[in-house]
């Protein structure tokens, strides 16, 4: 085979694919291609350009470990200085001389004689890599939408990962379909100078108040000052360690069906609370029955925005909650028979997410003896060894996948996977050997472990919240998107997890002699 070689391969070019390609320079492993679809650094950072977009995180948290900012705008800084701030480390890190714009992968097979991977690119070469980091993120691509009629309208359609910046709302007549954290940004940012702005919930969300704050020169200056944002970085990963030990280890000590009768007690109290901030917020009292949550507060991910609720109670926004029976050419009827005309329709209605077994496409990653990731997570559920690894999937590692996740800030969560991923890689050449695979009975006990320790998560978003789908449980009735386990359990993982857990294979086909003994995985992987 002619086609290209690269030593690592890694797949997308956000935040993930930056973090994976610093710890690969620091390991000394400079052999490596970023391989993007798009044609810049940042992830949904880039996609993402819609009005009102912002980090929901403090950015104090939310940027890399190893390239910190001290001067950043606002606790809660709006997308495009996080885009900027994604562009200049990567322009830091030199990794524009590692990266190949427009290359979307469509198929990733391994060759076993080879012993790569074969990357297959649209309307381009394969390439062939030894190993494959694929960090491709969290949201994988917009739901298709399902609405009958959206080819018929005669207006505009934009999303907000595809949105035209160059369009102007200003008295226009505006429908947003959804109540997530795209949609209550939107609405907050546009109901202002449009027309009309009306809203359309199946399911309302949890609407926190945002705590915001532009950050004055002298913090700027304080956080410059030697260890004071590692510091404040490190006592917040502190405080999260006791919630942790609690959720992780202690309380699922109690039977499930123990948890399943107080867990609810817990919400009550926050619907009591969320119904004293719609008092002060909403004044029509439909409204306020309307975007009290049925779930509790911690199933979906809450949302902050001071401006959602106040957006409510403007007499140009409207929340309508009946059901959407098709679109039409001008506009949307909904189940009552009411239609109702706009220019601009706001399609925020989610994304294929990495914990749902449909998200992965039969045929797309194909490993040694007939392995296919998208059936085998199909069949046998979606699992992952520390979030990153699967044993039919050899040299390769996902930065976020199932129950992967630990409750720390995004760049954080990333780092962990990554420094596993990379150091997996550094052991592999150390050896000598040209495989690394984690071996199937370690993947078991993981997985086994997993389960154990997310008997409180499980409990809570399925046993106490029946037939909610949410990206923390997926289309089979699972909560995968947290790893149930503490920061200090996912810091010692990602340096000193056991290299034992891992199967190292030589060019002769007999393993390193540290894993001498180590019995093949069986054929049917």
């Amino acid at each position: 085979m002619t086609s290209e070689y690269v030593e690592v391969a890694i797949i997308g070019a956000g935040p993930g694919g930056i973090t994976a390609a610093h710890h690969l320079q620091r390991a000394g492993i400079t052999d490596f291609l970023i391989l993007e679809r798009a044609g810049d650094f940042g992830g949904s950072w880039r996609d993402n350009v819609y009005p009102g977009l912002f980090v929901d995180v403090p950015t104090l948290f939310y940027q890399f470990p190893f390239a910190r900012k001290f001067d950043w705008s606002r606790l809660f800084p709006e997308g495009p200085e996080i885009q900027r701030y994604n562009q200049q480390v990567a322009a830091d890190l030199g990794l524009h001389k590692h990266f190949r714009g427009g290359s979307e992968i469509r198929r990733e097979v391994w060759d076993e004689d080879a012993r790569v991977w074969v990357l297959h690119l649209a309307g381009r070469e394969p390439i062939r890599a030894r190993f494959v980091i694929n960090a491709v993120g969290g949201y994988i691509n917009t739901k298709p939408v399902e609405i009958p009629g959206a080819d018929t309208f005669s207006g505009t359609i934009l999303r907000p990962n595809s949105w035209d910046p160059g369009y102007d709302h200003r008295g226009k007549r505006v429908a947003v379909i959804g109540t997530g954290s795209s949609s209550v940004q939107i609405v907050s940012a546009i109901y202002q100078t449009a027309r009309q702005v009306d809203v359309y919930q199946r399911t309302p969300s949890w609407i926190l108040p945002k705590p915001d704050a532009e950050l004055s020169a002298r913090t700027h200056r304080i956080l410059r000052l030697p260890g004071v944002s590692a510091f404040i970085n490190g006592f917040a990963l502190a405080a999260m360690e006791l919630p942790l030990q609690l959720i992780c280890n202690v309380l699922p000590i109690l039977p499930r069906a123990v948890l399943a009768k107080v867990l609810p007690h817990y919400d009550k109290i926050w619907r009591g609370l969320y119904r004293l901030l719609l008092r002060a917020k909403i004044e029509d009292p439909a409204d306020r029955r309307a975007l009290v949550p049925s779930y509790g507060i911690l199933a979906k991910r809450p949302i902050l925005s001071s401006g959602f609720l106040t957006a409510l109670g403007s007499p140009s926004v409207a929340l309508i909650t009946d059901s959407i029976e098709r679109i039409t050419p001008d506009g949307i009827r909904t189940a009552d028979g009411t239609e109702r005309p706009y220019d601009l329709l706001v399609l925020a209605t989610g994304y294929e997410l990495f914990t749902d077994p449909e998200t992965y496409r039969p045929g797309t990653v194909l490993g040694p003896n007939g392995f296919d990731l998208a059936e085998d997570y199909r069949h046998n559920g979606v699992r992952s060894y520390g979030g990153s690894a699967h044993p039919g999937l050899p040299n390769r590692w996902s930065l976020v996948g199932p129950q992967g996740y630990v409750g720390v800030a995004w760049h954080t969560f990333v780092d962990l996977t990554a420094r596993h991923a990379v150091r997996i890689i550094g052991e592999t050449r150390r050896r000598r050997a040209s495989v690394a695979r984690v071996r199937a009975d370690a993947f078991d006990r993981w997985v086994a472990k997993m389960r154990r320790h997310d008997k409180l998560i499980s409990t809570y978003v399925v046993d106490c919240n029946p037939d909610l789908r949410t990206y923390f449980v997926n289309s089979q009735g699972e909560a995968l998107y947290y790893r149930p386990q503490t920061i200090s359990g996912a810091l010692w993982f990602s340096r000193c997890s056991a290299l034992n857990d891992y199967w190292f294979l030589r060019d002769s086909g007999a393993p390193t002699p540290r894993s001498a003994g180590i019995e093949r995985i069986e054929a049917a992987l």
